[in-house]
Order: structure tokens, then sequence, then C-alpha cells
């Protein structure tokens, strides 16, 4: 079944520099570059609280990495191919957003993706929860945790992120 609640669609890395976003893949926020690693961007479009999501779809992330959706191991040895939570996007004009069409490596990945999309989401919502927490504790272990927040995007949206609560949790 489809989700209605998920997106498959890739973004415009000209929003990353458009925004000036830290810690956004491929792009470097010290430089201002938009680096063409040829991968496109292919994200899930997640809406809550009037706030659209884009999270990465990721082929290469450290298995000890906690702010992901694992889809399968990666031909990598230490790796996962998923969905980057951590490297959440909020999509701040839908003109960043292509009308391109682009396949999943394989198709039980789309299946795992909009049928689990109730878990996806309450998955960023608990994340957001746990940043917030974190900004509001001055948490620096949590913070400055490589495994956490110290790479992710959220840092871009600290303040629009706080409207975020367990109310929005998916029952």
């Amino acid at each position: 079944m489809k989700s209605k609640r998920l997106r498959l669609t890739q973004i415009d890395l000209k929003m990353c520099r458009d925004y000036n976003l830290k810690q956004a893949m491929d792009y470097d926020y010290k430089t201002k570059r938009i680096y063409n690693k040829g991968r496109g961007f292919a994200t899930v479009l997640v809406k809550i609280q009037g706030l659209i999501f884009a999270i990465p779809l990721r082929s290469n992330m450290p298995k000890k990495y906690q702010l992901k959706y694992k889809l399968r191991d990666s031909k990598k040895p230490g790796y996962i191919e998923g969905l980057d939570i951590g490297k959440t996007l909020v999509v701040e004009d839908s003109k960043y957003l292509l009308n391109t069409n682009f396949q999943l490596r394989e198709v039980v990945d789309y299946y795992k993706i909009v049928d689990n999309d109730r878990l996806i989401i309450n998955k960023l919502i608990k994340s957001i929860i746990d940043y917030n927490q974190a900004v509001s504790q001055n948490d620096l272990n949590k913070l400055n945790d490589p495994r956490r927040f110290k790479f992710s995007t959220f840092v871009n949206y600290t303040d629009r992120l706080k409207q975020i609560t367990e109310k929005d949790y998916l029952n």
C-alpha cells in the first residue's frame, strides 16, 4: 500500500547553498561549494506541524550511528544503507523539490519505507525531541557526540524544531 504520509523525491542542492546550511550532505558550509558526487539527493518527504522535512537516503552510514533508519547492510563492511535522519533538511521552498523519478536499488526498499511510514515519522520526531532536550539542557555530551548530533543538520533549525513535541507522535 502506498503511503499517504511519505513521498519519495529529490531535492536541488542549491537549497543548501541558498540557505547556507551547516552539515548538509554534498555542501561545504565554509567554502559555500556544492559537491557533485553524482548520487543525486534522493529523499523521503515528511510533513509535521506545517514543516516539510526531507530525509536523505544514504548508502554508507556507520552502523553505530544512532540517527538512522536501516534498510540493509551496505557492501562496505561496518556500514548500512537507509534513511539518514541526522541529515534531515527542512524544505523552505517547494521550488527546490525536483520532479524527477528515481528508483531505489531494490524494490523491497521501497516497501520497507512506505509500509513503515509511522515508524519512520516517529523515529524522526523522537530524534527532534531528543535534540530539543539536549539543547535546552545544554547537554554537550549529546550535542558533540558524532553518533548523535555533532554532524546533524538540526543545528540549522533549532528554533523551529522547538514546536515538535510528544503530541506529534503518530499512534
